[in-house]
């Protein structure tokens, strides 16, 4: 087999940037070790990031036991520059700036109720091009945006937001502000989000099941994102559920596992047109009947999704995002055991909430978008 050289080397110098991300502060003679390359190779490539401001030098390690010079350590240089990610929604912008390394430099949210899709463009190009550079030596380097919808190959298809799908929304915005723009499933980039943003625990397969108004599962598989035909992967709210309570009745996940099943059901059984979860928290914990036999229907049919998810994908984790779990964390425990009644007993998965409701999109959009920006797309990047 013939290697050809520019790609070993540009493979190396991914490999040894990689390294110094991931396992930083570290030395050059431990990225040799770690990559089993030899010191000349990973020498010549530290001191071109270095010469390129990709890395800094921060003092010296410790000294071997034998003794001799303490080496010198070195680590990512956070200002090299910042990205920046957007969620995007019918009623809302919300906008985050991100360090190289993950940490979140500025956030900001815009109400857009009332606003056009024109003016809301104009709004974030606006936003974009004042941005102070937060003192980085190239400022802002790449753009990702979340949205709901099917997205394939950097376009949008199909989004609830009015007059959005099929506009080139990343060519506009890249033709104005000449750098990297990036669209994907809000679903998908909080799986992302799961995958990189762990301290100790690293998954390589991982569901992210979004329940808001649908449900969405983003699907990680291998440490890549996976998205089915033309971006259609993870749409597990319009998949058909039987009715528990009337025989040979379908409805679709949406329809019954929602958070919006959940809060009209709710509105409902109280005759109000505005919920005080404060109340609804109390009534449940208290055992109110008929708050009860919601919430029953909602862990079920949810529990079916993930069921379902679980046996089609075999993820190392399923992680549940919804802010039903942020107001009543007990129900994580009703929703595992009655995903267990519903999977196979060989091999149960586990469920867990996800650790950031609100901002899991962003933070994995930040992610993407820094992989992008540093050329590392195809390797892994761990994050706080």
């Amino acid at each position: 087999m013939i290697i050809n050289k520019h790609v070993m080397r540009s493979t190396n110098e991914k490999q040894v940037l990689q390294q110094v991300i991931n396992e930083g502060p570290i030395s050059r003679s431990q990225i040799s070790r770690n990559l089993s390359l030899n010191k000349v190779t990973v020498s010549d490539i530290y001191n071109q990031l270095l010469r390129a401001q990709f890395i800094k030098e921060i003092g010296c390690g410790a000294s071997t036991k034998n003794g001799g010079r303490k080496p010198v350590m070195a680590e990512l240089n956070v200002n090299y520059g910042f990205v920046a990610s957007i969620d995007l929604s019918p009623d809302s912008v919300k906008l985050m700036y991100s360090r190289l390394n993950g940490k979140i430099l500025h956030f900001q949210s815009f109400k857009t109720t009332d606003m056009t899709l024109t003016d809301v463009i104009d709004l974030i190009e606006d936003q974009l091009r004042n941005v102070d550079d937060y003192g980085t030596v190239h400022g802002l380097m790449g753009v990702a945006i979340a949205l709901d919808g099917i997205i394939y190959e950097n376009k949008i298809l199909k989004t609830p937001i009015k007059c959005l799908a099929h506009f080139d929304l990343a060519k506009y915005l890249r033709d104005k502000l000449r750098i990297p723009v990036m669209l994907e499933k809000k679903a998908n980039l909080t799986a992302i989000f799961e995958r990189d943003f762990h301290n100790n625990e690293i998954f390589d397969n991982v569901v992210s099941v979004v329940i808001r108004d649908e449900i969405h599962a983003g699907i990680v598989a291998d440490s890549r994102l996976y998205s089915g035909h033309e971006g259609e992967a993870g749409e597990v709210g319009t998949a058909l559920m039987e009715d528990r309570h009337a025989e040979n009745h379908l409805e679709s996940a949406n329809d019954c596992a929602s958070e919006k099943f959940l809060w009209t059901k709710l509105k409902a059984i109280k005759h109000v047109d505005r919920l005080d979860l404060t109340t609804v928290k109390h009534d449940y914990v208290n055992h109110d009947p008929a708050v009860t036999k919601v919430f029953d229907d909602f862990i079920y049919y949810l529990s079916k999704v993930v069921a379902n998810v679980s046996t089609a994908f075999a993820p190392d984790v399923v992680v549940l995002n919804t802010s039903v779990l942020e107001i009543l964390p007990q129900l994580l425990t009703d929703i595992r055991e009655t995903t267990a009644k519903m999977s196979s007993p060989s091999r149960q998965v586990p469920i867990v909430a996800t650790k950031n409701v609100q901002s899991a999109a962003l933070l994995g959009g930040a992610s993407e978008i820094i992989h992008q920006a540093l050329g590392l797309e195809s390797l892994k990047m761990h994050f706080s």
